[in-house]
Formats: structure tokens, C-alpha cells, sequence
């Protein structure tokens, strides 16, 4: 039996979030609009399937039924290399992670080329009202995502400085001052936003790439 999108969409949801409030207070979505999609009241357009889709780790094909695949995991599980350790706080020296030493398994989304596809591991609280200590975060490179980076979406960010880099995780939200990069941490020591810009001591912040799922080990 064929399925509407909303029903599609419906079930990427429950499988994290019990409610549709739920999943729209823990990305910002507009509550109504969203159950609207989900109910099937409204259609879905594309770039509101291609955001739900990077939340839920799925693909807008998938959402909107374009692919030939009935399931969400419209690609054959793989293994994508984990490039960094993603912190918060002091900057550090880091070598990053030697490349193929650890991989983890994920059905990656079929919008997005598989080489552009990566993970993180989560060191700590940085990101942790999103993702939890010790788990992964799905990236796709920032040039390679659909559509660019939009307000709300979770973003692996790299601060670089004098040949110390720190990885992070942030919320980006786009505001009269243009682009910020906001934190979802509960921890007090990680609550201070920053910009993407190059400072006049040579400190480069920028995107490397955009959140697309998780990878939680049992």
C-alpha cells in the first residue's frame, strides 16, 4: 500500500519522539505547520521535507515518495569514517582523527554523495540538549548538503586559531546581525554564541559541514 507523505513523515518521527510537539519544540519548528504536514492537511513542500529529513536522518525523496523504496532506509547500510572529536570550551590542539581508524554504521541519505558523508563523536556537553556524551553525529560536508544550511539546523563547526582548532556543535539561527551560531548545552561554561567571521588575531570560525542524523551506540 503507498503512503502519503505525511504519514511517511509520521513515521520517521515517532521513531524518536513520541509527539509531533515534541520533535517541533526540540527543533524549533512551528508546531501547527508541522502537524499540519504530518496530518496531511497541508502538502509538503520540498525545502520543509529536506529539513525534516536532516532532523530525522532520512531523505526528502523519501518523505515526498520519490524513491522506489516503501522504507525509510532507502540506502544499504555503510560505514562512514568518524573525522573528529566534537567539544566545547578551550581551544585545543588536534590532530584529528587518523582516517579509517573508527567507523560507524549508517544508511546514508540518498540526496547527499556518500564521500560527502562523515561523523562526529560527541566529547562531553557541548551538544547535549540534541545529542547526547558519546554518541555520533551525521554530517554532510556544508558544500555538499542540499539547499544550504538553514535557521534552526545543528551545524559542525570548526574555530581555528594560531594551529589550535577546537570541533563543536551549534545551533545556527539567522538574526538581524546575520548569521550567529547559538549553543544547546545545559552546561553553564557553553552558553555564549559566536559568529562566523575571520577576528583580527587570524581566528577563522566556520561551517563544515550540516547535521543529518545520529548514530547512538547500545
Amino acid at each position: 500500500m503507498n503512503r502519503t507523505p505525511g504519514e511517511r513523515l509520521k513515521e520517521l518521527r515517532s521513531k524518536r519522539f513520541s509527539t509531533a510537539k515534541e520533535a517541533a519544540d526540540a527543533f524549533g519548528w512551528n508546531e501547527v505547520t508541522y502537524r499540519s504536514h504530518e496530518s496531511g492537511m497541508r502538502n509538503i513542500p520540498l525545502a520543509a521535507a529536506r529539513k525534516y529529513a536532516s532532523a530525522l536522518g532520512s531523505s526528502a525523496g523519501h518523505i515526498l515518495g520519490l524513491t522506489k523504496s516503501s522504507s525509510p532506509d532507502v540506502n544499504a547500510v555503510t560505514n562512514l569514517p568518524v573525522t573528529a572529536r566534537v567539544s566545547a570550551g578551550t581551544f585545543r590542539y588536534d590532530e584529528g582523527i587518523e582516517e579509517g581508524a573508527f567507523l560507524v554504521p549508517v544508511v546514508p541519505r540518498a540526496d547527499i554523495p556518500a564521500s560527502s558523508q562523515y561523523a562526529v563523536v560527541i566529547d562531553g556537553p557541548s551538544v547535549n540538549k540534541r545529542i547526547p556524551d558519546g554518541a555520533y553525529a551525521i554530517c554532510a560536508s556544508y558544500d555538499s548538503f542540499p539547499g544550504g544550511a538553514q535557521h534552526g539546523q545543528l551545524v559542525h563547526v570548526v574555530r581555528e586559531r594560531a594551529g589550535l582548532q577546537e570541533h563543536t556543535i551549534k545551533e545556527l539561527r539567522y538574526g538581524k546581525a546575520g548569521a550567529e551560531l547559538w549553543p544547546v548545552s545545559t552546561d553553564p561554561r557553553h552558553q555564549a554564541a559566536i559568529r562566523l567571521e575571520t577576528g583580527e588575531d587570524g581566528e577563522i570560525v566556520r561551517i563544515q559541514g550540516v547535521v543529518i542524523g545520529l548514530y547512538q551506540p547500545v
